[in-house]
């Protein structure tokens, strides 16, 4: 029996078929399933190939982007970097500009402070010399001014208070220029005033305790210097340091009348309480205390002030005078000048003039 007359039932429909189709369906069908496995693990083959090309790609493109985020990062962060750099520099070229114009403007101060210190240098030399000469023009020798001033006190106190003995302490005996001895006008002596004149360029502390000793010497009461230059403690033209009164010469007067009323107070209470002696010495310290040197500022500060309104006044009216006086002084010169000038032409027929002689005065 060849295999075509064997037969067998189709496990599928149950039609008989013959071995030999049914192995050849069989091996068709083996065949089939094999190319269809092999095709499709050819597909899964390319398929997973072209997965992983795309993964592949997908990671390339992804590290493309995150390389070209990460340059364009980069890029901001330096153009950032170069903005600050520029920023800072010009910040940093401000500052140095600054720097230098204010180096430029404090060796300008320095140079200018230089020279304005020996200008006014010079200016002061020039001033000091000026009131140097000045003051040896108008004063002469100093020895000589102080005898002037001496002598004008002396004669000041003399006119202002009659009553009272005013002396002068001759030159080369002990003690101080001028004794006053204060006298009412029934003649009683009330006590002394013991005066010292300084005209002197700078002032000395030993003024002070060589009038003392004089003032115990002369067994006097109230000892004042009259100084051209008063000590530099005072601020005014009175003062009153260590029991001695100083002042300027054109308030020698006015602190002469207040000591001297003082001291006629005083005289009139010793001789009104006599033996009551505590009294008197009250007065009297009450005199050199510092209550009466406050009424005495007090009164020269007011004193002062009308003087100094007094003098701007007169300075004022000085120069209107002058300038009116220069004035006239030119119309006179210039008419004299025009008169001569026609008189010469003219000769003896020229006209006398009222008041030519003036007139020729002028000329001269």
């Amino acid at each position: 029996m060849d295999d075509k007359s064997m037969k067998i039932n189709c496990p599928h429909c149950g039609k008989e078929i013959s071995v030999q189709e049914a192995l050849s369906h069989k091996i068709k069908e083996t065949i089939s399933e094999q190319a269809k496995e092999d095709a499709k693990k050819e597909l899964q083959t390319e398929m997973k190939f072209l997965q992983e090309q795309n993964e592949k790609k997908e990671k390339e493109l992804k590290e493309a982007r995150e390389v070209e985020l990460e340059l364009r990062k980069r890029r901001t962060e330096l153009e950032e970097e170069k903005r600050k750099f520029e920023l800072e520099k010009e910040r940093q070229l401000d500052k140095e500009r600054e720097a230098i114009r204010i180096k430029a403007i404090e060796e300008q101060s320095e140079k200018d402070k230089y020279k304005f210190s020996e200008l006014e240098k010079q200016l002061q030399d020039t001033k000091k010399a000026l009131e140097d000469a000045n003051r040896k023009a108008s004063q002469g020798s100093q020895q000589i001014q102080g005898e002037v001033q001496e002598l004008e006190l002396e004669k000041e106190l003399r006119e202002m208070f009659p009553t009272d003995d005013v002396e002068e302490v001759k030159k080369g005996e002990r003690g101080a220029d001028v004794k006053q001895v204060v006298r009412t006008q029934k003649g009683t002596a009330c006590g002394i005033i013991l005066w010292e004149s300084k005209n002197t360029k700078a002032w000395k502390n030993e003024f002070i305790s060589k009038l003392k000793e004089d003032l115990r010497v002369a067994n006097a009461n109230i000892p004042v210097i009259v100084t051209t230059m008063m000590p530099k403690e005072s601020k005014q033209d009175i003062f009153f340091q260590d029991g001695v009164w100083i002042c300027t010469s054109r308030f020698a007067l006015i602190l002469a009348q207040m000591l001297r009323q003082r001291l006629i107070e005083v005289a009139r209470e010793k001789y009104i309480i006599k033996n009551q002696g505590t009294k008197a010495d009250d007065v009297y310290s009450y005199v050199m205390g510092d209550e009466f040197r406050h009424q005495v500022e007090a009164i020269i500060e007011s004193y002062t002030s009308i003087k100094s309104q007094l003098d701007r006044e007169k300075r004022a009216f000085e120069k209107i005078w002058k300038d009116r006086e220069e004035q006239a002084d030119k119309l006179i010169k210039n008419t004299a000048r025009i008169v001569g000038s026609i008189s010469g032409r003219t000769g003896s027929e020229f006209p006398q003039l009222k008041g030519l002689d003036l007139l020729e005065s002028g000329k001269q």
